[in-house]
């Protein structure tokens, strides 16, 4: 399946813009979202036992029991240190992102023509390879939010899709954001230099994904792909 990796800093606007493609839809092909961090919050969200109105344990809401199930102990408490802590998936962590990633490929259900939106993965140089044998990316669209503004954003919550959400704390929000500098910054050039196209759209205060999408589609490199 062919892939578009949308990157940029935390508060950019990575999740709403891949949540409004999904709902797109161009001739003959369809998007989907897969938006990595969600996930990982999902999986350790299915991890925690809720009790019912009958007071008996029962799998959280996040996924299925089946998923729980999927995964060992030492592979949930490493996704949980990684949302814990902030911290990337490095060589070590190979086959269990590996085998998030199937498993998601798994539950779409996505055609030989549908377009996959790679929101969280990779995120550093290491990871492009850990996929290279399951999808092809396409095309980068990066969106540019400085710093300050990104934290405006984010403590804004524009879209309601940040609630709860335990790395949102500023000084998290700042270590992100040199995170995405320091490792992102280097994996936007290299794939530039393997000939990918990257598309940089600018994201302020009040930008929607459907203002992204509206420049996304205006974009040549994004019409030659079509």
């Amino acid at each position: 399946m062919k892939a578009f990796l949308i990157v940029g800093p935390p508060g950019s606007g990575k999740s709403p813009l891949g949540d409004y493609l999904e709902k797109q839809s161009l001739p003959g092909k369809r998007f989907w979202h897969f938006d990595f961090g969600r996930l990982l919050r999902e999986i350790i969200q299915s991890d925690k036992p809720e009790k019912n109105e009958a007071g008996t344990a029962e799998t959280g809401t996040g996924t299925s029991a089946s998923q729980v199930e999927a995964f060992s102990p030492a592979e949930l408490a490493r996704v949980r240190q990684s949302l814990q802590t902030s911290s990337l998936f490095e060589e070590g962590d190979k086959e269990l992102v590996r085998k998030i990633f199937r498993y998601y490929l798994s539950r779409t259900g996505g055609g030989p023509d549908d377009i996959l939106l790679l929101n969280g993965l990779p995120r550093h140089r290491a990871q492009v390879a850990w996929l290279k044998d399951l999808v092809q990316i396409v095309l980068i669209i990066n969106l540019d939010c400085p710093e300050d503004l990104a934290v405006r954003r984010i403590l804004a919550n524009l879209d309601g899709e940040r609630q709860g959400r335990e790395d949102d704390r500023l000084e998290v929000i700042v270590r992100r954001y040199r995170l995405y500098l320091e490792k992102t910054g280097p994996l936007i050039d290299f794939l530039r230099q393997s000939g990918l196209p990257v598309i940089k759209l600018q994201v302020e205060g009040e930008t929607r994904p459907e203002t992204l999408w509206q420049r996304l589609r205006a974009s040549r490199e994004f019409q030659e792909l079509l």
